[in-house]
């Protein structure tokens, strides 16, 4: 059992640098527990994981596992009885050592290091049996540099060697933050297998909800150092990575926005999309307020940009929903800063509140564009659960809906011929694209995915 129990870090106490890191956090795991840690940036979900692994020494509080207080351990006396994978790839493992060494010198962990004795024939059949289980070809190649395999096969490895000798606690530090997407699931893959074989007591951090929701027993959620939710049970069961999204929206909420937007964004990539964003955001109630102009001119001239044509009759179609959707998607495509994107949050914000009151159209629209930028900080991978779809009942209505929608092409669903609008995540942003088609004489209507049980 790993037993926190109000432990505290400030860094840089006392001086213009000083940050409160972690403020009173407790939490118990069980034996065989899986639990995962996710956050914003600046949270506290890595500092804990350093906390434990003795990176540091708390201010106060106490750290337990397995019976014994581990405190005032140091790393490396804590490290005969935690495995530990980190985000980079090529931390943990010694580059220019073969693969058999690194593994070898993992075995012996807690004994001497000699490694004459321990890659002995008998050594090397053990090794190549396990590394066999990872199912990438490396068990022919055992006398490779470890360094010179990519970062994915690199992190299996690493993963390998944190629990060859079970240890009493395993952590997992947003250990597949900088692979590519396939390697990635692969790495998830091995640690659910490994895990689940060992039942390993693990505490993992990560970006990504799609990973907390497929993953673990249970979830806690930290902000600004604390302990904020804490998901077990049946509520674990239950929640989806638009669930966790959407406490991650409520965070947004509750940070305190200043009177001025004149500290947010000041650089900007994307510029012209991003006025195109303003645009559409503020003609949502099909009017754009003095405020709200006033806020583009801002933006506009910061960035060396012309101003947009904003007199009555040139925004007459720009409130379009999906255009504002498409804005959107087209400046996230741009892969910005995750900085610049959390800042441009805070500012939409500003535009929906400009006139003093928020009507029911923009707080519609505000729930989706929120959650298609939190996708994007928190890198869950979701693209929402309620899809829109047109079922054409005629001849001619198919060939409304393929000249609508160039490109689209039909699929079939429960029988009939379908074309997909898209998928959203807020059900009464999806029901206002149904109007939207609707109006337009044809048959729509929203679907929600069916999302598999673990």
């Amino acid at each position: 059992m790993l037993r926190i129990s109000g432990i505290s870090k400030t860094f840089n106490p006392g001086t213009a640098n000083q940050v409160r890191a972690l403020t009173e956090v407790s939490l118990e795991l069980a034996e065989g527990s899986f639990l995962i840690i996710i956050g914003m940036n600046g949270s506290g979900k890595s500092t804990l994981l350093n906390a434990v692994a003795g990176s540091f020494m708390v201010d106060s509080g106490s750290i337990e596992l397995a019976g014994e207080d581990l405190t005032r351990w140091p790393e490396h006396r804590r490290a005969k009885r935690i495995g530990r994978v980190f985000q980079d790839p090529f931390r943990g493992t010694a580059p220019s050592m073969t693969i058999a060494e690194n593994l070898a010198l993992a075995a012996r962990r807690g004994r001497s290091r000699g490694l004459g004795a321990a890659l002995d024939p008998g050594m090397r059949d053990n090794l190549r049996d396990r590394v066999r289980t990872l199912n990438m070809g490396l068990e022919d190649r055992l006398d490779n540099p470890i360094g010179s395999l990519s970062g994915g096969q690199r992190q299996a490895l690493t993963l390998l060697m944190a629990s060859w000798l079970k240890p009493d606690l395993l952590l997992l530090d947003e250990h597949t933050a900088a692979l590519d997407p396939k390697s990635a699931d692969q790495v998830i893959d091995l640690t659910r297998q490994i895990i689940n074989r060992d039942q390993l007591t693990t505490l993992m951090v990560t970006h990504s909800m799609q990973q907390a929701v497929d993953l673990g027993d249970r979830i806690v959620m930290m902000y600004k150092g604390e302990v904020l939710h804490d998901i077990s049970g049946t509520a674990r069961e239950r929640v989806t990575a638009e669930d966790l999204l959407r406490r991650f929206e409520d965070l947004r909420r509750k940070e305190q926005i200043g009177d001025s937007v004149g500290g947010l964004l000041r650089e900007a990539q994307g510029a012209s999309q991003l006025i195109a964003i303003f645009q559409a955001i503020a003609a949502v109630d099909q009017h754009i307020d003095a405020r709200e102009i006033a806020l583009i001119e801002e933006f506009s001239n910061r960035w060396g940009i012309p101003v947009p044509d904003l007199t009555e009759g040139a925004t007459d179609d720009v409130g379009d929903v999906l255009e504002l959707r498409k804005h959107v998607a087209d400046y996230l495509e741009l892969a910005p800063p995750t900085d610049q994107v959390t800042e441009l949050l805070d500012v939409l914000h500003h535009f929906i509140n400009a006139d003093d009151y928020v009507s029911e159209a923009e707080e519609v629209v505000v729930d989706e564009v929120t959650a298609m930028i939190l996708k994007y900080v928190t890198k869950s991978g979701d693209h929402g659960a309620h899809e829109v779809i047109i079922v054409p009942q005629t001849d001619e209505q198919t060939a409304g809906v393929a000249a609508l929608m160039p490109g689209v092409e039909p699929t079939t669903m429960r029988g009939g011929t379908v074309y997909s609008v898209g998928r959203f995540f807020s059900p009464k942003y999806a029901d206002v694209v149904c109007d939207k088609y609707i109006e337009l004489g044809f048959f729509t209507t929203r679907v929600e995915e069916l999302r598999p049980r673990r």
